[in-house]
């Protein structure tokens, strides 16, 4: 398997498990003592936000990986 190929299939299963992740945050508004989560209170925007945010967290670790 070339290094493209492998980088390709591991950026695609990373995304699925962190959109995943984000989709069962955003859906769990009911806290386990029956009170509304803060997250309930958060928009689209604001997880659009968080994702830029990693995704630029992931450039920059790989930039640094290249320089090394």
């Amino acid at each position: 398997m070339s290094h493209k190929t492998r980088a390709l299939l591991i950026g695609m299963v990373a995304g699925a498990l962190l959109g995943a992740a984000f989709a069962w945050v955003a859906s769990d508004d009911v806290d386990q003592n029956g009170e509304e989560s803060p997250l309930a209170h958060l928009g689209p925007a604001d997880y659009f936000q968080l994702g830029i945010s990693i995704l630029t967290l992931a450039r920059q670790f790989g930039g640094m990986l290249k320089r090394v």
